[in-house]
């Protein structure tokens, strides 16, 4: 069990192929995968209708069940079907008092019987007797957040799985406004298709409409004119993006996340990494229109400006969670002082290899 795939495209086929292993364990920091993981192993033992699914599933918490009552509803018989689920939720607060019985049980487990347990915060803590146990005898299924290239390949799998085709500057787009949260990208696909129905394509024009204007690159352009110091254009997008909705911590992520991007990518520019060897290296997707852009960004940035404004994006941050300011001037402020360090640093530029 244990040898097996552990990635979603592979736990897809083998249920599809009639392949269930006898006990799961899912865990990892994505939400996403791990919820959709677990709907694909409860439709595939179970089926598809909710009432008769009920006859044979067992939900029990972790918080507040023992192993024993784990095992004893996996060896009780299943009702009109050939296999009951027993689905173990929050399995980390599992008591850990009887691993031996676990051990037993995988070496010969019900044919009757699946177990889900499903960790419901970040990773499983293998050095655990009970995790160890179910890391050599379990099909563990780890999912961890996506980023560059496998994100950018989630979303074009997620549109196919919509019934959807996305090109590139699309997909592109929808990664620097919703990227790495699957949930929201999920919804912002969902909400395109319905958009652009009957047709199924997606493109940056449509992903512009239904993202709003915020999306329609304007916050790709706030974090350019914060990063070249254009203090006035900086404000005004802020403003306009602010007033879409937009949530100001997602807000200060991106920008963190931009000027990331600019202090690292003048060292990986320095030691020779340019086009997609850059993108790769800096995780953004891998798209020649969208590696031209970052590049002359980092270009245009200067590079003492980097630790200052690090450090004033976490001052900011800070600021937001102690509510000791309202978060619209609180970003206001960062922008002004953003712009005062980027100056102050421009006579001190670098020239690329």
């Amino acid at each position: 069990m244990a040898g097996r795939g552990s990635d979603l495209a592979t736990l897809r086929r083998d249920l599809a192929a009639g392949r269930i292993d006898p006990v799961y364990l899912v865990s990892g920091e994505e939400a996403f995968l791990k919820e959709e993981a677990t709907r694909r192993i409860r439709e595939a033992v179970l089926g598809s209708d909710a009432e008769a699914a009920s006859w044979n599933l067992s939900i029990l918490e972790g918080a507040t069940c023992s192993l024993a009552d784990v095992l004893d509803a996996a060896r009780s018989l299943p009702m009109f079907a050939s296999r009951r689920l027993v689905w173990v939720r929050d399995a980390e607060r599992l008591r850990d008092s009887e691993p031996e019985a676990l051990r037993e049980y995988l070496q010969a487990p019900a044919p009757t019987a699946c177990i889900l347990l499903t960790v419901g915060t970040g990773k499983a803590d293998f050095r655990k007797a009970l995790f160890k146990a179910l890391q050599r005898g379990a099909r563990v299924l780890e999912f961890e957040s996506l980023k560059g290239a496998a994100l950018a390949r989630w979303i074009r799998s997620r549109a196919a799985d919509l019934g959807a085709e996305i090109d590139e500057d699309a997909a592109s787009l929808l990664e620097i406004h919703a990227g790495p949260d699957l949930l929201r990208l999920d919804q912002e696909l969902k909400k395109a298709l319905d958009f652009v129905a009957p047709s199924t394509r997606l493109t940056s024009d449509a992903l512009s409409a239904t993202l709003g204007a915020a999306a329609a690159g304007s916050i790709f352009e706030f974090a350019e004119a914060v990063g070249a110091g254009q203090t006035e254009q900086a404000i005004r997008l802020l403003r306009g993006i602010l007033s879409e909705g937009e949530e100001p911590p997602r807000l200060l992520f991106l920008l963190a996340r931009h000027l990331r991007t600019l202090v690292l990518g003048h060292s990986l520019m320095q030691s020779g990494l340019q086009g997609r060897d850059l993108a790769q290296a800096l995780g953004i997707p891998p798209y020649p229109f969208l590696i031209d852009k970052v590049q002359k960004q980092i270009r245009a940035f200067a590079e003492p400006a980097g630790e200052p404004a690090l450090r004033l994006v976490l001052a900011a941050d800070r600021a937001l969670k102690s509510g000791s300011g309202k978060p619209p001037g609180v970003l206001e402020r960062l922008v002004l002082d953003l712009a005062r360090v980027v100056q102050e640093s421009a006579g001190k530029r670098w020239a690329p290899r």
